[in-house]
């Protein structure tokens, strides 16, 4: 009797989220996302960014996974990379990620991108705009 071919699972992403601060119920453990946001502003460029949560809800993985993060400039260039690992349970299950970012410099205007990637295949990406502030 022929062997069933095993399909090869690769997580897909059911949200990815840019915000201020990621806080978690103890009793419940779900997360409350804190000041979303689509764009930053500056006074001056290059200007740092303090800190900045990357938030994702993942499924459809099995086992444990290797995972990319990075955020590309308008220009293409990598700003900034982390990575990891994330633990799936059933290809099912939702796993968060929470990745926490600190003191990113950008230092040009335009469309930033966050690039996420698991168990070797692209995910998600995420764009973000860095602009100047509008002076009064």
């Amino acid at each position: 009797m022929p062997r069933k071919a095993r399909k090869i699972l690769r997580p897909t992403a059911l949200a990815m989220v840019i915000c201020d601060a990621v806080l978690r119920d103890e009793s419940s453990k779900k997360p409350t996302l804190v000041g979303l946001f689509n764009q930053v502003t500056a006074p001056v460029l290059p200007a740092m960014h303090p800190r900045m949560h990357v938030f994702l809800s993942l499924t459809n993985g099995h086992g444990r996974q290797p995972f990319l993060l990075q955020c590309k400039a308008p220009d293409n260039r990598t700003v900034f990379e982390t990575r990891g690992e994330v633990e799936f349970g059933r290809p099912v299950d939702v796993e968060d990620l929470n990745i926490e970012l600190r003191g990113l410099v950008f230092e040009q205007q335009g469309i930033y991108l966050f690039r996420f990637s698991c168990g070797g295949a692209f995910v998600a990406s995420r764009g973000f705009t860095v602009s100047p502030e509008d002076k009064p």
